[in-house]
């Protein structure tokens, strides 16, 4: 990442203002902003929860790992446990590689700008991300819902 890049990285990271609200997201080489509360920074590359929660009855949980790199390598993302998977470029729905745009009953995958975007038919939920070489850098997931009411996890 060039110098701007990480020096506008740590200028919105040091502001404490969210992009969006009822929005959590990564990006960079670790740096994480939860739905609620001050973002933080996790260098490592295990696979970790970046959030999880249920409404009306319906399960969502997305989770990361980051490659040596710091970018993220592996997301994997489960809505009312339809398992959708992230890596190497390539987008897995149940073990099947899919082409964009994808229609599905619970999800819809597509291009939309230079991200791609899954939106859920099942919940009021949005995750979007933008793709290098080498792994995505940077990914958010967006609730249309009150997240401060919501029982949502988040790292």
């Amino acid at each position: 990442m060039s110098s701007k890049r990480w020096m506008l990285t740590l200028c919105f990271f040091c502001s404490g203002k969210k992009y969006l609200p009822n929005t959590c997201r990564t990006f960079g080489s670790g740096v994480v902003q939860p739905f609620q509360g001050s973002g933080f920074y996790v260098h490592s590359n295990c696979p970790f929860t970046l959030t999880r929660f249920t409404h009306n009855r319906v399960e969502c949980d997305v989770s990361i790992r980051r490659g040596n790199s710091g970018l993220v390598v592996q997301v994997e993302i489960i809505i009312n446990k339809v398992r959708t998977v992230l890596q190497n470029g390539s987008i897995l729905v149940e073990d099947k590689s899919v082409s964009l745009p994808y229609d599905h009953t619970y999800q819809h995958i597509f291009q939309y700008g230079i991200y791609t975007k899954l939106r859920s038919s099942l919940l009021p939920l949005s995750v979007t991300w933008h793709s290098v070489a080498g792994g995505i850098d940077t990914l958010w997931v967006r609730a249309l819902i009150d997240t401060r009411k919501a029982d949502i996890h988040t790292l």
